[in-house]
């Protein structure tokens, strides 16, 4: 239903001990679910007061946009690292194309 493809993403954490910490990276392949699809992503904050927190979640499903493609919302909580955790929101960009998705004629 969907070719694959990938989102990018970046998101601010929310604010725990008076520091925040920054998520960026690329979402894995299309994952079908239902009518759409998801993708699953996972990754490391910046490191900010000496340490950094993992992450990982699932998307969800596929929002259109008015100019067409989509995109997806992400939101979940980073690992407890130095007794505390952080949460995040944010959305895709774009659907984007891979070249490791794209069939090349030989």
């Amino acid at each position: 239903m969907y070719s694959n493809h990938v989102h990018s993403y970046g998101a601010l954490t929310s604010c725990v001990n008076a520091h925040i910490h920054c998520t960026s990276g690329i979402t894995g392949p299309v994952v079908s679910y239902g009518n759409s699809h998801v993708h699953y992503y996972a990754g490391v904050t910046t490191c900010d007061h000496g340490h950094v927190h993992h992450y990982r979640g699932c998307t969800g499903p596929s929002i259109p946009c008015p100019n067409g493609g989509h995109v997806h919302c992400l939101q979940g909580c980073t690992t407890c690292d130095c007794g505390h955790s952080h949460s995040y929101r944010a959305s895709t960009s774009n659907e984007e194309g891979s070249r490791l998705f794209r069939n090349h004629a030989s």
